[in-house]
């Protein structure tokens, strides 16, 4: 079985899709989340609590997952293709210039890796 030794994967964010943004906030304030960033209009939200990092998206994903960000998203596919993994979807770039792919888990959980243009290395 073949393994990445170290992988420059990003920073880490948990993904959770939310029906209520507002209801959601208050739920996650309580149990002492700290506001990253909140854009309620456009229906996201970023939270922390120590070391984790919380994203909350009202109509932007369609399932929960950990989200890699800011790595080369071109580089990391074809370490992880190297050492036997599978692509859900091929690394690609979007039209907002943004670049991702998804993996799955043994159990379908998705991990969605992207970088957006100033993050880090597209």
């Amino acid at each position: 079985m073949n393994t990445v030794e170290y992988l420059k994967l990003g920073w880490c964010e948990l993904c959770l899709n939310v029906a209520d943004l507002e209801r959601s906030l208050g739920f996650y304030r309580k149990l002492g989340f700290n506001e990253i960033e909140v854009a309620t209009d456009e229906g996201w939200a970023v939270l922390e609590h120590a070391n984790l990092v919380l994203a909350l998206y009202r109509g932007h994903i369609k399932e929960n997952l950990i989200n890699f960000r800011g790595g080369d998203v071109f580089k990391i596919a074809e370490e992880l293709k190297s050492s036997g993994l599978e692509l859900a979807d091929e690394a690609h770039i979007e039209e907002d210039g943004s670049a991702g792919f998804t993996i799955r888990d043994p159990d379908g959980n998705a991990i969605y890796f992207n970088t957006h243009p100033g993050e880090g290395e597209v």
